[in-house]
């Protein structure tokens, strides 16, 4: 790594526009995009968004193989988000998938010319409208980010600090190695040859990071056994890593993932169309806030509850009628600092939910929430 620096990169998992955006996607989105217009007026930060390292994942690649076999004559252009998640619910039902070392065609080419199938290139745009009413910064859903080394360079690098045990030249696959911390061997590179997120976000962010650095990985809480082990390598390799996992928004009482359905009428798009039919969108970006950050918290113990979601716009509003009124903005960065954690980054949820306790400065609102 390079020489000393002081700075935070931002760096959320990435997700692939294979479906509609949904309350758990919603809910990472607002808590992520919180931190960062906080964190950033009171240091030197990095929002670190790449598609490719979702886009170079079995499962998306997969689904775009499904849909080139199965529907080579839809019009994805004209497809709705919705539609094209109920493709990815019957693609992963069907049992359809062909396995990875017959699809490295897909592969090469997004780590050629970043290649975007069709299907969630229409679907990202709507992703970004969807987002862009909301206030959410845009991280770069349509960038293209080539990965900064190689899937050797990465490897290679790791095994020099004994943190990877490589069996490619027998034939086997490749091991992230924790093994001095406790952990067992997690696999980075399969039989089929083909690297999972892990070693793809590593390509990334290694390269990236200076010796000190801090990093802030953000992340689904399924993923904490993944996410622990990448926190300990980058810390063997110099960065200051610190971790935000996120608990999914259960539906109807269950938590599961998109690709097994269960999700009709609760997506980003049904919401807003919903929440704006009764609430200015000022009103709406915060309400969905304090619902989404300060109302359901971090873990995944509250179910969606429409309820609740409207019970937070009513709020939103008479809060953006308080703040407008009394028109103070004070020292935003210092009070800002006042919710920051030990890592130094402003906790979403402390800063949101402080909102309900006391008058929101106007500043506040106009460069953090709205």
């Amino acid at each position: 790594m390079r020489g000393p620096a002081r700075r935070l990169l931002l760096a959320p998992v990435t997700i692939t526009a294979t479906k509609p955006l949904l309350p758990t996607h919603v809910k990472g989105f607002l808590w992520v995009d919180t931190l960062f217009r906080g964190t950033r007026l009171v240091r030197d930060l990095e929002y670190y968004w790449n598609p490719r390292a979702a886009n170079l994942t079995g499962q998306t690649i997969q689904f775009w193989d499904y849909l080139d076999r199965r529907h080579p004559g839809l019009d994805f252009a004209a497809l709705s988000p919705d539609d094209l998640g109920h493709l990815y619910v019957r693609c992963h039902a069907s049992g359809d998938i062909r396995p990875m070392d017959r699809l490295r065609h897909y592969t090469e080419r997004v780590e050629r010319e970043g290649w975007v199938h069709p299907a969630t290139r229409a679907a990202t745009r709507d992703w970004k409208r969807q987002l862009d009413l909301l206030g959410v910064h845009d991280p770069g859903l349509t960038a293209d980010r080539p990965t900064v080394a190689s899937i050797d360079e990465t490897v290679e690098l790791l095994a020099r600090r004994h943190l990877c045990v490589d069996h490619r030249r027998h034939g086997g696959p490749a091991y992230l190695d924790g093994t001095r911390w406790g952990m067992p061997l997690r696999p980075v590179i399969g039989v089929d040859a083909h690297a999972n997120y892990l070693l793809v976000i590593l390509r990334d962010l290694i390269p990236r990071l200076a010796a000190g650095d801090e990093v802030l990985l953000v992340y689904d809480d399924d993923l904490a056994h993944d996410y622990a082990l990448l926190a300990r390598v980058l810390a063997e390799l110099g960065a200051r890593p610190s971790r935000l996992p996120l608990g999914r928004v259960p539906i109807g009482g269950v938590v599961r993932s998109s690709r097994h359905g269960g999700w009709d009428g609760h997506s980003l798009g049904r919401l807003a169309e919903l929440c704006l039919r009764e609430f200015d969108p000022p009103v709406y970006r915060l309400g969905m806030r304090l619902y989404f950050i300060a109302m359901l918290k971090r873990t995944a113990s509250e179910p969606f509850r429409p309820d609740l979601l409207r019970r937070a716009l009513s709020r939103a509003g008479r809060m953006l009628g308080e703040a407008g009124a009394a028109g103070a903005t004070g020292d935003l960065p210092a009070y800002l600092r006042g919710f920051a954690t030990p890592a130094g980054w402003v906790d979403p949820y402390r800063l949101t939910d402080g909102l309900f306790a006391r008058r929101a400065p106007a500043a506040l609102l106009d460069h953090v929430y709205l």
